[in-house]
């Protein structure tokens, strides 16, 4: 049977949930993003009367494909990763549909950018070369078209401080009246929902005691210059590839199950993790009003980006990824990820931050495609501002005429655990904490830029005071040659020694 099939897109996302510094227009952001394949996608087959099963029947029955039913108009292929795949009987209903559903997003979302490819005689039993055409399609309308989702500026309107926008609306906030852009009002009406949808999804973990914070300034780290937070930016590897090896609907439709409950569930364990354990952590932060020290953010399919206290990103991260590679899908092969972590102080620009950290998810890809199966992350600490990419930050920042001072990304998890693996890692970040004074760290940290030659006066004359560096796994010979191979593991243990608390160490390979 030959169909209409829609493939509906959303662009832009990132720019578009993290273009503000308020976590509340993010998480706002991030709500409507997910309603476009949810209540406005519903809305719109309401409003034209499109006989369907029902949005949740492909993920309930994913077994079960209707489109051929006499009193059916229109059926959900499937929704994940971003996309929705919709089959219409007829060409003219599907039309219909893309421009209600265009229309009304127009109204709720305003500065949400989509995209949508539409194929006539979509063949089922041929899915797999179909859907690939379909994908190709899509691509091809990213680039022909843009359209205008936003009020263009006048001369006459004021500035949104938010968006930079025009200031259409007046929003009402703590009795203060803000004149903003659409845009940012959007986000703003439904930020309760999101906090209840969020909360509903958890509450089998977090109960009616715990919170999710709505400030970044309440995560748990101290008011003062220490304030940082740790954007965390994980993404599976190659679920791609997966999805276009599926060989018919029914395929794509477990797969995308499969990958949705792996995410929520290796989310649910890192929010376990930190309800068990949370009274130590209100010892050990600054947390009020039993907020968690965790805002998810973007979390949908494999793609999911949360914020935490700054010295918790890279822990948080490790638990996460161990927790979403254990988990069994439908096509049978073993999941692995990736992540970003940029550690930056709270009032830094949010979207930069994002940037950074997805950046450096795609460092750490570079490594994972080296090594087939494995999980790897790799994170910076932003002391100060910073331009360019990771990249050139790292070329000006961290090179010497000696090599590299960065050993990242670290292995999370994979068939080797060797010296570049995070355990060894933070062994020896553990070691240094415990048998070197601070100052010397700092000292060591600062000889390390200076070269070889200051390095190995500095790591002698210490040696004489009873302070050796920790031994490093498969690369003994570190400890006496730091530059050995044009690399150094110490640097990255003296800085991340700052972003990992002392009340973690010893449950880090959790």
């Amino acid at each position: 049977m030959k169909v209409t099939s829609v493939l509906l897109d959303a662009t832009g996302i990132q720019q578009y949930v993290f273009g503000s510094n308020d976590l509340k227009e993010n998480l706002g952001a991030s709500y409507l993003v997910e309603n476009i394949f949810e209540g406005i996608l519903k809305s719109s087959l309401d409003k034209l009367q499109i006989k369907n099963v029902g949005m949740d029947e492909w993920y309930k029955n994913p077994q079960s494909v209707n489109i051929g039913r006499p009193d059916i108009e229109m059926e959900i292929g499937y929704i994940g990763g971003g996309n929705a795949l919709l089959l219409f009987k007829e060409r003219s209903r599907a039309i219909a549909f893309m421009r209600e559903w265009t229309k009304q997003l127009l109204i709720a979302s305003p500065g949400l950018r989509t995209s949508v490819a539409i194929k006539d005689d979509f063949e089922r039993d041929n899915y797999q070369n179909e859907i690939k055409l379909l994908h190709k399609k899509l691509k091809e309308n990213k680039f022909m078209f843009q359209p205008q989702v936003i009020l263009p500026r006048h001369g006459i309107t004021a500035e949104c401080s938010h968006t930079g926008f025009s200031a259409e609306q007046i929003y009402t906030e703590d009795n203060k009246h803000i004149p903003i852009s659409s845009v940012a009002a959007s986000k703003r009406i439904v930020k309760d929902k999101a906090n209840e949808k969020l909360k509903e999804k958890f509450k089998d973990v977090i109960g009616d005691k715990y919170r999710f914070p709505e400030l970044l300034d309440d995560l748990g780290q101290r008011k003062d210059e220490s304030n940082y937070i740790s954007v965390i930016h994980i993404d599976g590897n190659r679920i791609g590839e997966r999805f276009n090896d599926c060989k018919n609907l029914i395929e794509s439709r477990n797969l995308s199950h499969c990958v949705k409950n792996a995410t929520e569930s290796a989310m649910r364990e890192l929010l376990k993790n930190i309800t068990d354990k949370y009274e130590k952590y209100k010892e050990n932060l600054n947390l009020e009003k039993n907020n968690l020290p965790i805002r998810p953010i973007i979390f949908g399919g494999d793609d999911v980006t949360f914020v935490a206290d700054g010295r918790l990103g890279v822990y948080f991260t490790e638990i996460f990824i161990k927790k979403f590679i254990k988990q069994k899908v439908s096509d049978g092969k073993p999941l692995s990820a990736c992540a970003g972590i940029a550690i930056t102080k709270s009032k830094y620009p949010f979207y930069r931050g994002y940037e950074l950290a997805e950046q450096l998810c795609r460092e750490a890809k570079k490594k994972a495609g080296e090594e087939k199966g494995s999980s790897w992350l790799d994170f910076h600490i932003a002391q100060e501002g910073f331009s360019g990419t990771i990249q050139e930050i790292r070329e000006k920042n961290y090179t010497v005429s000696e090599g590299n001072l960065c050993l990242r990304p670290y292995r999370v998890a994979g068939d080797k655990d060797n010296y570049r693996s995070l355990n060894s890692c933070i062994d020896g970040m553990k070691a240094l904490k415990k048998t070197w004074p601070k100052s010397k760290l700092m000292e060591l940290r600062e000889m390390l830029t200076l070269g070889e030659i200051s390095s190995k006066q500095f790591i002698q004359e210490m040696k004489f005071r009873g302070l050796e560096l920790p031994d490093i796994k498969e690369r003994s010979y570190f400890k006496d040659d730091v530059w050995s191979g044009r690399e150094t593991p110490y640097f990255d243990m003296i800085e991340l020694a700052k972003f990992y608390p002392d009340f973690l160490l010893d449950e880090a390979k959790t």
